[in-house]
């Protein structure tokens, strides 16, 4: 061989040993975490650690939704593959139901090995000790405690605080996206709707970590390292639990609903809407009867009618109008209009009639017509005014919009518009332009336009408060659970002024105060001890101007909606209210009786009992 092959075979072992020993330095000196890490991977396994939900409080510290200690039996993924006949085993012991399996196989679909999959939840004291007297007969179950949650007021908040639910694989697809789904288990549980949905983020806490060794077969040896999971922050509502009790009572057996928000600063203090349902059959998934017992239900208990459902406004719209009209300058406080009864377009003989006031009321000026609410002045009014400046001279109230309130879903309501009619009739020629006749019925409440109750409450207060709309919310403040001596973010109030002079808010607010006192709703006013405006409102369901229609349309389900806004005291407002009585009939007898003794409680007997 030659001495160059040589001198080339020495050059090249030497290059091969060289980027040997550089490897190895450089795996030594700055790739051994990895391999490290994946060498720990080989022999180990990540047991994701459960976090306890935040509290939802009310604004006085009453727990509405909480967490309780619940025992269950459950087994890893990794064991059911190799046992049979599990339910038959653990049944002999504890009361194993359909629905127990049916929830079983769901969570198994979605689990991981270390994912323990719960085959019972909520196991009596008698089957906890039965079972662990025999756990001898199935070494690979787990008997454990764990938190779930609990709403001890059941139907008073089901539309508002809502309620939280099993995680389900459309879910976690979606949390995915945003890189939230590895902090939620298989069995875990995620807010649905409400006030749970909203604060997701808030109240959910995150996953702790427990890494284990094991063995090749996968079992437990010994634990490596252990990161606790992050309990999530509590929060604090605006809600107060006393009035929020006393409203729910006050509505009776009604369906409708009640909102009343703190004038000071835009929170909701009462939210109600019935009927509702209890959010604990939810929680680990409702049962056949009692979803197709609510789904059913003719009273829709599902319904949130105070956000999600729109409802013709009745005559609590003719003061926003009568704003309006003194605002664009279509009326002076002093202009009157002669009401003979009715109304009628000009070459018409159709008469739009005031079924409350059938011989007319004569000479009438807006202060009289809204504290004794007169159609026709408002038909005469909208008519006026058209369409296009009921349009510009309302929305500035927030109605056909929606409020921005902290709940995942809510009604945007209707404030029609020609736009609006065009779009909704464009396959019908006849129906899609708007005709002087729509503007009359929107003008006392009726026709296309429905708002919700919340939208009512809402535009209430923006009266009450001279212009200044403070935007809606359940918010309070938002316990930190690893702070020191319960550090809390208070809510930052969004507010705007309604462009409006103060001297036409003045004159509604005391057209208003003349409804309680000398108007439809004066019947309230006796031995009345704070200063009241309100108003009255009486929606039709159908028309029933002919008999052949009132017996056609008979029955409750067809009777009117009674509805009353008001706020107080009148000098000095400090809540604002909006209660919708569904078919009630007539809004001063069915809607303003609940309102006058919501008002007593807040504003004299709560605050007794509760002093500042």
């Amino acid at each position: 061989m030659s001495k160059s092959r040589i001198l080339g075979c020495y050059i090249f072992v030497g290059i091969i040993f060289t980027v040997l020993l550089l490897r190895y330095s450089y795996i030594q000196l700055f790739g051994h975490i990895a391999y490290q890490k994946q060498s720990i991977n080989n022999y180990s396994s990540v047991v994701p650690m459960p976090s306890v939900r935040g509290s939802i409080l009310d604004s006085n510290g009453v727990t509405l939704a909480t967490n309780v200690v619940s025992y269950a039996i459950g087994i890893l993924p990794k064991d059911y593959k190799k046992t049979t006949n599990i339910f038959d085993t653990i049944s002999r012991y504890a009361n194993i139901t359909e629905l127990d399996k049916k929830r079983f196989f769901q969570q198994l679909k979605m689990a991981k090995n270390y994912d323990i999959t719960i085959l019972k939840d909520d196991l009596s004291n008698t089957e906890i000790a039965k079972l662990t007297a025999h756990s001898y007969e199935f070494p690979n179950l787990l008997i454990f405690a764990r938190t779930k949650r609990y709403y001890p007021f059941a139907d008073s908040y089901s539309h508002s605080i809502g309620y939280v639910g099993k995680v389900s694989a459309k879910e976690l697809t979606s949390l995915a996206k945003t890189n939230q789904a590895t902090e939620y288990l298989n069995n875990d549980y995620v807010g649905k709707n409400g006030l749970e949905k909203f604060y997701e983020s808030q109240l959910r806490g995150g996953l702790g970590k427990k890494i284990i060794q094991t063995d090749a077969r996968g079992n437990e040896i010994t634990l490596i390292s252990n990161t606790p999971a992050t309990d999530g922050n509590s929060i604090k509502l605006t809600i107060d639990n006393g009035l929020q009790q006393f409203a729910n009572n006050a509505l009776g057996k009604n369906n409708g609903a009640i909102v009343a928000i703190d004038t000071t600063n835009g929170g909701i203090l009462a939210f109600v809407s019935k009927p509702g349902f209890d959010p604990n059959w939810f929680i680990d998934g409702i049962d056949t009867i009692d979803w197709n017992d609510l789904r059913d239900d003719p009273s829709t208990p599902l319904l949130n009618r105070a956000s999600q459902s729109s409802f013709p406004p009745g005559s609590t719209f003719k003061p926003f109008l009568g704003m309006a009209a003194l605002h664009l300058k279509f009326r002076t406080p002093t202009s009157t209009t002669f009401d003979p009864g009715y109304f009628m377009l000009p070459n018409s003989t159709h008469k739009f009639r005031d079924n409350d006031h059938p011989n007319g009321l004569g000479s009438v000026d807006m202060e009289h017509a809204i504290a004794v609410s007169s159609d026709t002045y408002f038909y005469k009014l909208a008519y006026d005014m058209g369409i296009d400046n009921i349009d510009k001279g309302l929305g500035m109230f927030g109605f056909g919009a929606k409020t921005g309130i902290d709940l995942p879903e809510e009604n945007s309501g209707l404030l029609p518009s020609k736009a609006w009619k065009a779009r909704r009739f464009s396959k019908d020629p006849y129906q899609r332009n708007w005709l002087p006749a729509d503007s009359i019925t929107i003008g006392i409440g009726q026709g296309f336009n429905h708002y919700t109750p919340l939208q009512l409450a809402y535009a209430t207060s923006i009266i009450a408060n001279n212009g200044l709309a403070i935007k809606p919310h359940f918010i309070k403040e938002i316990i930190l659970n690893n702070a020191k001596d319960n550090q809390s973010i208070v809510y930052h109030i969004e507010s705007h002024q309604v462009g409006v002079a103060n001297d036409t808010f003045k004159f509604i607010k005391k057209s208003m105060q003349m409804v309680v006192t000398n108007g439809t709703a004066r019947q309230i006013s006796y031995g009345l001890k704070y200063t009241m405006a309100a108003k009255t409102g009486t929606a039709q369901v159908v028309s029933t101007l002919k008999n052949s229609r009132r017996q056609k349309f008979a029955g409750k389900k067809y009777r009117d909606h009674a509805w009353f806004i008001a706020f107080a005291p009148v000098e000095n407002p400090k809540i604002a209210i909006a209660i919708l009585v569904e078919n009630g009939g007539f809004g001063a007898a069915a809607a303003a009786p609940i309102a006058r003794q919501l008002f007593d409680y807040y504003l004299i007997n709560h605050n007794k009992a509760n002093p500042s």
